[in-house]
């Protein structure tokens, strides 16, 4: 903790002495831009150029409008200002000391038709340090929940094990509007099918990721931003849907907001009720018998979600804001499985297991509140505190019953039940500050944070009288983790070049803590650790011209594990077949090189590097001479490098076309033990093509198709080719205040997963299907009172919340 008390030091010596020197020019114009409504313009273009009409200083208007510029030359100078939108404005000046007061710039259309109507915005966005998914734009996308919407973003890929690649890589760290979510990869996904893509403005792809941010995410990434009007009034979005596969669902979100010149106050609520149909197994050979497994798992749990959040405007520079939201999963399921075993090349069965889980409670429950405090000024001064606090719980109730049978009898029959409950307590304050300084900005910050988690799980054997308490496979299991960091990242531009420097510095002090009996006696394990890691980053851009833009990123980041992945806890498939934590799973670094290459706002080519070492993953292997277990493991190291190419095309008016492509190797040199090491190499690829029609009578059309080639995954898993193609038909009514989508997704069943893994005395063939082949029809209306006035398009409304992390 030395070394971040130095850090702490340096930030508040930074924050209070470096404004002073950032002073030295003569010259200052400012004043504050609002549109015909008086409401305040953000992200506005302000330039000011000389009688040669050479551009000699820019800035952009803060979220109040505001803007100063500074320049030491006398002479008569032009200040233009332009937004999309809104007309150019232009006045000409004699240079000295001038506050312009206020400046009005009039919109290009000022009826309510415009404030419901989006202007013109590609699917895909690039830049030179990050790739920007318009989910709002795409037709298959709306009605299905975030998960999905995901799965359609550029280079990312998710598996039907619930893992997320980015680019061929595990590892991303998953931000909802800026914040982390401390979940693993599992709760993860089951928090984005609770959420609906309705509500998502963006998801946001980092693969070079500044100083700024948690140094989480070996892979980059991956920031879903949500939704949220800057329309002055009152005004919302509702939408209604329902959609067919194995089973009949039904989706709901209805999102409201309210805003005037000091106030603003927004909420949505959203739920997904209906059935979901997943269909997996195994055909594995182990120690000379034959295990050919299949499972049909009904998922029957309710998602609901709903947040509130308000922000005031106390004044020109000072902002608070409070948000709370909540994530609900609730209700039953059931996985019926069946195992047939025997010898290789025989078709005899010699015994077969039928093992059923009933599980007769499923209980998630999220909360987060967030307080914001954001102080802004005209001389590029920002300082931003947050305070969090979340709870998480989650709790299940599980009877299975195994039974053994013959062709003529049952021989074996056994019943277990298992309650489990575990809740994290999440609690973190952070604070940064920006300022210009030496013709740049500077950044730096401070955060701490701390976990509690608690895990309960108990065990019984059932009888047909009583229950009995089983010891050797229940625990209890509190891991507690504070983490304490520091960052400062500087940026400067010199000519044509961009540098960006940055070096962040995170502290971890855990100890986890399992109870467990033995024997009748209570015996107790700690584990205790505490480790200080430095993460620098550097990047450098530079534009040659004014269509080329050529940039360079390095960081080194970290992937700690997630907290139900440290309990050591056994969850049953079946006797045969079950997963477990590891408490001795260590985080994995990565150092990650990145090259990017951008033409225009239209193609972009990407080329990453990453090496890791403690790589880890979820394994399968084997257990006594019948069962298998997946486990969590550090492994070896892992080296990836992949190169990819997002293209924005337009043949015609009225066709657009977005395409991503990548192609990745990967090389894993792992080790199971100290007999089975193994160099595993592959290379893979990936597809992706958007396309967007605008057919007769105002129809718009799309078409959505992947490819995903033979890959490496996890550790040792070669999975199979898979495909997919989603179609989608939109429409507007009532003055575009409507909308009317049809998708068919998935429409030959292409996602369909195989997959294998071996070694010395074991070969397994995986296979997997969830219901992605859906028919969903969704109508969506967006209201807004009489007097709600607001510029057409306002992209930058939620960039203001990308400081607000945990």
């Amino acid at each position: 903790m030395h070394v971040f008390r130095i850090v702490l030091f340096v930030f508040v010596f930074l924050a209070t002495n470096f404004t002073l020197l950032a002073q030295t020019t003569s010259f200052k114009i400012n004043g504050k831009i609002l549109n015909e409504t008086q409401q305040a313009i953000a992200d506005a273009t302000v330039s000011l150029v000389n009688s040669e009409n050479k551009e000699v200083a820019k800035t952009v208007s803060t979220t109040n409008g505001l803007f100063e510029l500074s320049f030491n030359v006398k002479g008569v100078y032009n200040l233009i200002i332009k937004h999309t939108g809104f007309t150019t404005y232009k006045v000409a000046f004699e240079l000295a000391n001038k506050d312009f007061d206020i400046i009005y710039l009039v919109s290009t259309s000022q009826t309510l038709d415009e404030v419901v109507v989006q202007s013109k915005q590609n699917l895909i966005e690039v830049d030179a340090n990050s790739i920007t998914y318009n989910v709002a734009k795409s037709i298959t996308a709306q009605g299905g929940n975030a998960l999905d919407a995901l799965k359609n973003a550029p280079g990312i890929f998710i598996d039907n094990n619930n893992s997320i690649t980015l680019n061929g890589k595990q590892g991303a760290m998953i931000l909802l509007d800026g914040k982390q979510t401390y979940l693993s990869s599992r709760e993860i996904v089951d928090l984005l099918r609770a959420m609906p893509a309705s509500g998502i403005k963006s998801v946001e792809i980092i693969n070079s990721p500044t100083a700024k941010y948690d140094a989480a995410g070996s892979s980059g990434i991956i920031n879903i931003k949500t939704l949220k009007s800057q329309v002055k009034g009152f005004n919302g979005t509702t939408t209604a849907g329902i959609s067919y596969g194995v089973y009949v669902r039904q989706n709901q979100d209805l999102s409201f907001n309210y805003r005037n010149d000091k106030l603003n106050i927004y909420g949505s609520y959203n739920h997904f009720f209906g059935y979901y149909s997943y269909l997996y197994g195994s055909d594995r050979i182990q120690n000379g018998k034959t295990y050919d497994s299949f499972t049909d798992d009904v998922d029957k749990r309710k998602k609901m979600g709903a947040r509130l959040g308000a922000d005031y405007t106390i004044d020109n520079k000072n902002t608070v804001g409070i948000l709370v939201n909540g994530n609900f999963i609730f209700g039953g399921g059931i996985t019926d499985t069946r195992t047939d075993i025997g010898l290789p090349n025989s078709s005899t069965i010699d015994q077969t297991l039928k093992a059923i889980n009933d599980y007769y409670h499923q209980n998630t429950e999220r909360y987060n509140i967030n307080l914001n405090y954001k102080y802004e000024d005209t001389l590029g001064k920002i300082f931003n505190i947050d305070a969090d606090y979340g709870f998480y719980e989650k709790g299940a109730g599980n009877l299975q019953s195994n039974i053994y049978s013959t062709q003529n009898n049952v021989t074996q029959e056994n019943y277990y039940r298992t309650l489990n409950g575990a809740k994290i307590y999440l609690k973190a304050v952070k604070a940064d500050y920006t300022t210009n300084l030496w013709k740049g900005k500077l950044e730096t910050g401070i955060k701490y944070s701390a976990i509690e988690t608690s895990n309960n799980s108990r065990f019984y054997q059932v009888f047909n009288t009583n229950e009995v308490f089983d010891e050797r496979r229940s625990n209890t299991f509190n891991f507690n983790e504070n983490i304490a960091s520091a960052y400062v990242n500087y940026k400067k531009s010199f000519g044509k070049w961009v540098l960006q420097g940055g070096l962040r510095i995170e502290n971890s002090a855990s100890e986890g803590e399992l109870a467990f009996k033995i024997n009748g006696k209570d015996s107790l394990e700690n584990i205790k650790r505490n480790y200080t890691n430095l993460f620098p980053s550097f990047s450098a851009s530079v534009k040659p011209s004014e269509n080329h833009n050529f940039s360079f990123g390095y960081s080194r980041r970290i992937d700690r594990p997630a907290y139900n992945d440290l309990n050591p806890f056994v969850y049953l498939l079946d006797e045969l077949s079950f997963w477990q934590g590891n408490p001795f799973l260590k985080p994995q670094l990565s150092h990650r090189f990145t090259f990017q290459y951008a033409y225009k706002s239209n193609t972009i080519v990407s080329l990453n590097f990453a090496h890791t070492s403690d790589f880890s993953a979820s394994i399968t292997d084997t257990i006594a001479k019948t069962s298998i277990v997946m486990i969590p493991r550090n492994l070896g190291v892992q080296q990836n490098i992949s190169l990819s190419l997002t293209q924005l095309y337009t043949p015609t008016k009225w066709w657009d076309i977005t395409f991503n492509g990548t192609v990745y190797h990967i090389q894993n040199k792992i080790s199971f033990d100290q007999y089975r090491d193994l160099n595993l190499k592959q290379f893979a690829g990936r597809l992706n093509i958007q396309q967007r029609f605008k057919m007769p009578y105002q129809v718009t059309g799309e078409i959505l198709g992947f490819l995903n080639s033979k890959r490496l995954i996890g550790g040792n898993q070669i999975m199979k080719a898979t495909s997919q193609i989603d179609l989608g038909l939109q429409k507007n009514f009532f003055k575009n205040s409507a909308t009317v989508r049809l998708a068919f997704t998935d429409i030959y069943k292409g996602s369909k997963a195989y997959s294998t893994q071996n070694f010395e005395g074991f070969y397994m063939k995986n296979y997997s299907y969830f219901e992605t082949r859906q028919l969903k029809l969704n109508i969506t209306y967006k209201f807004a009172d009489s007097k709600a006035k607001g510029p057409r398009t306002r992209n930058s409304a939620l960039e203001n919340e990308n400081g607000r992390i945990k």
